[in-house]
Parts: C-alpha cells; sequence; structure tokens
C-alpha cells in the first residue's frame, strides 16, 4: 500500500511500544515521526549487530521500506524475520502484501494463510489469498489499453494525479519547486505542489502529450503539501489537497500530525484568490483527493471521518444554494475494510477510484463503477496493463473517451511515481466496420465535416463521427449491436437510419445507405406544438415559452436562418378581431424569443387570423372542437437562409469532437426520434448541444 501520500489521509496513528519509546533511540523517534526514509539508516545499524534489538530493528526496516514503495527491500527484511523463527501474525500479512506488489502471488497465498491460521478472527487472511488466486484467472480487459510514459513531466520524484485544464494539465509533484526547499521525513522528498504542462497533440501516436513542466501557482502552492486538485468545468474555481503541518506532543517527544484538508480558490482579474477551506476539514480526520462533477453539484473525496467501512472512505456531498449539503458515504458496494482512494468522476456517470480492499493485482489498483440513480454498480478492475503489482492511481479520462492518463510507481519509470499517458480502445474481437456518406438530398454532392452520431441502444452510449473530405465516416462497433445513425450539419434537416445487426453475420463491413441532408428552404413552414393562450390573451404561458425556446434553440445552432413566426386563429369571432389577436399573440411569441438572446432581425411576427385555415371549418361550418383546434396553431417559416460554409467554422456542432463518447441522455430527449420519417419533418429539429 502506498501510504507516503495516498494514505496522507490516514496520517497519523501509530501504536508505540513505550519500552522502545523510553529507549530514545534515533531510529524510533524518526519512525514514531513517519520520517520513515530518515529512520532506515539507524534501524540498519541496529540489524547489522546481534544484540536484543535485532528482531525489532528487522521490523521496522520491512516496515519503513513498503512505507515508502521499496519492496523489494521490505521483503527481504521480511524474509529474515521468517527465517529467524519470528511468528507474528503481522509480519505474514505485511509480507503477503509486499508479495502481491512485486506479483508474486503463489509467495503470497502462502504468507495470507499463515495469517489467516495465526488470526483466525481477521477474514483479510483467507480473502487476500483469494485474491491472489483469482486474479491470475482473469480475462482480458473490456478495453485495449496503451501505457505510455509521459516522459516529459516525470522526475526522478514522484509526480501524480494529473487533471486536465484549459491547454493542458495539472498534476502534483515533490520535486523541488524553489531553491532551499526543506524535505519530507517521511519519503525524503520535497514537499507536494501543483506544476502545470501544456499538451500538444503528438500525430504519430495520436494522443495529447505533456510539454515541459513549471509551477503551477505560488498563491496555491505553499510550504507544505499541496495537491491533488481538480477544476469546474470553466476552470475558474480549484479545489485542491492541502496540509497544513501542525506540532503536538507525546510523551514528551515532538512529532507532527498531517491532516488533509480541502481548500477552495477563484480566478479573479486573472488571478487565483487566496484559498479557503472546505466546511468538512478536521483536526480529527483528513478530507483529501477531491473530484468535482461537470455540473459542480456534487463533489467527491476521500476521507478516514468516523463512521466508515475501512481506513479511507469515498464520500460525496451536493450543493444547496450556496453551501454544501452533508457528507455522504458512497456504501459497502464501492468502500470496503480497506483504502479507498482518488476518486475521479468521468461524464458524471462513470466513477474511477483505487483500493487495495478489492479484488487486485496488488498495492492500489484502479477500478471502475457505473452510476445508475443513487446507487453504483460492482467495482470492476481495470487489470493490466493499466494495473499493475505496484501502486496504480489518479486516473483521468479526456472528453473523447479515448486517450487519458494514470499515475504509477511501476519498475521502469523514472521516478518514485511517473504519470502515464493512456490510448483507449474497445476490445472487438467479435467486431464489424460500419461506413457510410452524408450527401445533399438534391444535389448528392458529398458533405465533407458534417457530423454523424452513433446511438448504440445497448448500452445508450453515443459515439460522435465526422466525415472526411469525401463524406465519408466509419466507426468500428460489436457485433449484434443495435444503433440508431444520425446525420447532421448546420442548415440542413438532419437524416436517421436504423441498424440492427445479426451476432452470426460473418460481414466484416457494412455499407450504411447514404445519409440524406434536405436543405432548409425559404418557406419551409414548421409547425409549433402545445403553443396555448388562455382566452382572449396574448401572454406567453409557461407551456408556451417551453415550446417557444426550441425556437430559441434552433435559432442558435442555425445562425444563417431567418424565420417568420405566424399565429392562426379558427374562425370563431370576426375577421378583424382574429386578426388583431393573433397578431398581438405573434408580437408577443416573438418578443419572448428575442428575450432568449436572439437578435430582433432574424424573426419577424405576422398575425394572420382566420385567413389560412388547413381545414373545412370557415363561418357557418358545425366543426368539433379538435377540428377548431387544428387551426388555432402557431408556425415558423424560413424567411431567409445564408449559404453554409465548408468549413461548418465557429458552428454550434464545433463543440463536438470526432470519437467523442457521450451519453443519450445528454441529448434532447427526441433527438434521436423520427428524424426520418416525413411526418416529422414538420417538427422543428433541435439538438442541445452538450457543452463539454
Amino acid at each position: 500500500m502506498k501510504t507516503k501520500y495516498l494514505v496522507l489521509l490516514i496520517s497519523v496513528a501509530v501504536l508505540i511500544n513505550p519500552q522502545l519509546f523510553a529507549q530514545k533511540s534515533k531510529a524510533n523517534r524518526l519512525f514514531d515521526r513517519f520520517e520513515y526514509a530518515k529512520s532506515i539508516p539507524y534501524y540498519e545499524k541496529l540489524a547489522a549487530k546481534q544484540n536484543k534489538h535485532k528482531v525489532h530493528a528487522m521490523t521496522r526496516l520491512g516496515d519503513s521500506y513498503r512505507l515508502i514503495s521499496n519492496f523489494e527491500a521490505s521483503a527481504k527484511w521480511y524474509d529474515k524475520l521468517i527465517a529467524s523463527g519470528v511468528n507474528d501474525a503481522g509480519v505474514y500479512f505485511n509480507y503477503g502484501q509486499v508479495l502481491r506488489s512485486l506479483g508474486k502471488y503463489d509467495e503470497a497465498v502462502v504468507q495470507f494463510e499463515r495469517y489467516a491460521v495465526l488470526n483466525p478472527a481477521d477474514p483479510r487472511g483467507a480473502l487476500f489469498a483469494g485474491y491472489s488466486i483469482e486474479v491470475k484467472n482473469w480475462v482480458e480487459p473490456e478495453y485495449v489499453y496503451e501505457v505510455i510514459n509521459a516522459a516529459t513531466i516525470n522526475s526522478e520524484f514522484s509526480d501524480f494525479s494529473p487533471v486536465y485544464v484549459k491547454d493542458g494539465m495539472v498534476f502534483t509533484t515533490d520535486r523541488m519547486a524553489k531553491s532551499g526547499e526543506k524535505r519530507y521525513g517521511w519519503t525524503g522528498a520535497y514537499y507536494l505542489d501543483l506544476f502545470f504542462a501544456q499538451l500538444k497533440k503528438d500525430d504519430d501516436l495520436d494522443i495529447m502529450k505533456p510539454g515541459s513542466p513549471s509551477v503551477y501557482s505560488s498563491r496555491i502552492n505553499q510550504a507544505y503539501h499541496d495537491g491533488p486538485a481538480t477544476f469546474s468545468q470553466d476552470f475558474n474555481t480549484i479545489y485542491f489537497t492541502r496540509v497544513i503541518r501542525k506540532a503536538g506532543e507525546l510523551d514528551s517527544t515532538r512529532y507532527y500530525t498531517n491532516r488533509l484538508k480541502l481548500y477552495s480558490s477563484t480566478m479573479e482579474d486573472g488571478k487565483w484568490s487566496e484559498p479557503k477551506p472546505f466546511f468538512l476539514n478536521s483536526d480529527a480526520y483528513s478530507v483529501g483527493h477531491p473530484s468535482l462533477s461537470a455540473d459542480g453539484q456534487t463533489m467527491y473525496f476521500a476521507s478516514d471521518m468516523p463512521g466508515g467501512f475501512g481506513g479511507t472512505d469515498l464520500y460525496r456531498v451536493k450543493r444547496t444554494g450556496d453551501g454544501w449539503g452533508p457528507a455522504e458515504n458512497l456504501g459497502a458496494v464501492v468502500n470496503t475494510f480497506g483504502n479507498e482512494m482518488f476518486p475521479y468522476l468521468h461524464q458524471d456517470s462513470v466513477l474511477y477510484f483505487s483500493s487495495d480492499g478489492h479484488a487486485g493485482l496488488g498495492s492500489l489498483d484502479i477500478f471502475k463503477s457505473i452510476k445508475n440513480g443513487d446507487a453504483w454498480s460492482k467495482p470492476g478492475n481495470l487489470k493490466a496493463p493499466v494495473n499493475s503489482p505496484a501502486d496504480d492511481f489518479g486516473i483521468v479520462i479526456s472528453s473523447n473517451g479515448r486517450e487519458g492518463m494514470i499515475s504509477s510507481n511501476r519498475p521502469g519509470g523514472k521516478g518514485e511515481d511517473d504519470i502515464y499517458l493512456l490510448t483507449i480502445s474497445e476490445r472487438l474481437p467479435d467486431s464489424v466496420m460500419i461506413t457510410g456518406l452524408v450527401k445533399d438530398k438534391e444535389t448528392l454532392e458529398t458533405m465533407k465535416n458534417a457530423t454523424v452520431f452513433v446511438l448504440n441502444t445497448l448500452n445508450n452510449e453515443v459515439m460522435v463521427l465526422k466525415t472526411d473530405e469525401n463524406g465519408r465516416y466509419t466507426a468500428k462497433v460489436k457485433r449484434g449491436s443495435s444503433l440508431v445513425i444520425k446525420g447532421i450539419r448546420n442548415g440542413f434537416y438532419p437524416d436517421c437510419l436504423s441498424l440492427a445487426m445479426d451476432n452470426k453475420s460473418k460481414a466484416a463491413e457494412i455499407e450504411n445507405r447514404n445519409l440524406l441532408l434536405a436543405k432548409y428552404k425559404v418557406d419551409q413552414i414548421f409547425r409549433l406544438e402545445n403553443i396555448y393562450y388562455d382566452f382572449d390573451k396574448w401572454n406567453i404561458r409557461p407551456d408556451a415559452a417551453t415550446e417557444l425556446d426550441k425556437v430559441v434553440i434552433f435559432l442558435k445552432e442555425n445562425p444563417g436562418i431567418t424565420v417568420e413566426l405566424g399565429s392562426h386563429t379558427d374562425s370563431r369571432g370576426s375577421f378583424k378581431y382574429n386578426e388583431r389577436l393573433s397578431d398581438r399573440r405573434a408580437k408577443s411569441a416573438v418578443d419572448y424569443i428575442i428575450s432568449r438572446g436572439i437578435d430582433k432581425g432574424r424573426i419577424t411576427a405576422n398575425g394572420y387570423g382566420e385567413y389560412k385555415l388547413v381545414n373545412r371549418c370557415a363561418d357557418g361550418v358545425s366543426c368539433s372542437e379538435e377540428e377548431h383546434q387544428e387551426n388555432r396553431r402557431t408556425e415558423i417559416k424560413i424567411s431567409g437562409a445564408a449559404a453554409m460554409k465548408d468549413s461548418n467554422e465557429g458552428e454550434p456542432l464545433d463543440n463536438y469532437k470526432s470519437g467523442q463518447i457521450l451519453r443519450q441522455n445528454d441529448f434532447n430527449e427526441d433527438f434521436f426520434n423520427n428524424c426520418n420519417d416525413s411526418e416529422s419533418r414538420n417538427i422543428l429539429p433541435i439538438y442541445s448541444v452538450p457543452q463539454r
């Protein structure tokens, strides 16, 4: 277990043998202060001699090396202890954990089984023995991952917990940030600070790679530990972990109590404000490792506050107005008797975190749990190569779902912890390539840079594609998938097709029919449903406002279009009365649309009264209420449509990036319904761009 920073949370309760403490040895004092790196040379001197302190010194060497994640050295001392005849249950358990961290699962099973015999009341012995057997029989992970060392930002020290920010990434490191900086006794490294690096596309690897790092903010970084961090979606608010060193007393020997606390800061005039403490901060327990949801309404974090299931648990708090509600434990499905930490919420629906309590390859592994309402699915281990026998933690996934970053102290890195880049692709041993063209319905010319949305109805994921220079889109999907494919281009009516694939089909590639997008034309009419007014009134009711908001979205999504809003009445009442009433209603509707941010030059009002009836219900004709209702309608007619630019530059669809993975509920509920039915052509097509 990577206690040095990962269990900063648990920090600080170590049982001390009063007799050893009374000896006031230098080694014990350093160990009791959690200065494990400094204590090792003194214990090695004690262990080299035949004296009454030898067994104690060897135990402390095994523990110290384990706590600074030098598992090879730790295993050597635990092995010597057992060979000397020590029969301490704790030594067997810790030795088993170290062997798991080295990937020596068969040897680990032996140690855990010995622990279980010596301490049968503790279920961890049998559980970890089972874990060590289970991982050898794991099947391949769901996705194919390539793990690449982010060499430019890694150092000989610990570099971990990357997060994406505007134009780059921020990460946590214990390299020296300024000359003369003091070192942290636990590890012998410097204190944690936040650093920044720009990200730039590597065309050879098709991945964003970081450039040279630099100190992120002198306002955020202080004398002791700062990091990891999380940011709001607009990057104007930061929440971060901070340790403020506080001195205490224990039997006349000074030690330091380090509790993780959360702080926040906001960007003001290009500078971070003075950090403010989070309301849950306490001197009795730690709160840290924050992850903010995309909407900024929920914060996930790790804590060892009372009432949890293990060492550290995952919690969340929800916004209530200007503040936060109470801390909510994520429950026994996510949390274990061990330590859960480093939560990361991806697209508000997938929780990634690290744990040493679930079945893993050793030390900390990264797990994934899916949010379903307020419940979480059973966490799944991401397996190798994302996880390793060493510590793996601090994951982040890009918005397109096809790349990310993790932290790990696996062998082969540049330092203690390194940051690794991930490429992510779905493992599709039984897959099929779907391909098709997007064309102008009238001219049959292909459309480059059109946006295609592919909904997999089996998992409600939506893949975003862009057509190439030849108007073609391609995607690899699982055989047997059920798809709805929708093509969109600003200034054109969308087109859809459905595709249900046979599991037994041997086709390697499926050529879909063309998606034919019809250009919006002048005088094309769309009928607005549910635009109702009170009798003899023209003010906009809430139900009418909802429908008029669709016009607002349509105009924002098609900036080259101008429209006329026409209001119609039934034949009851005089011609003059109906004309005046419809004109007032049309103007009231237009005023509402303009108030929502639409330029007044793009929409005009016209009241037609009863002059354009759609059925036989003229004056003097007996008709039902339903027939009269057909004539009481509001319509949008296109009065102008500017020519589209080939690049689509600056249009709303630019918010979508090729390869991006979204959820169906990111879109308007009618987005994938009826977009190619002839009847639906009279309905305004809107898609409500998710702001990702």
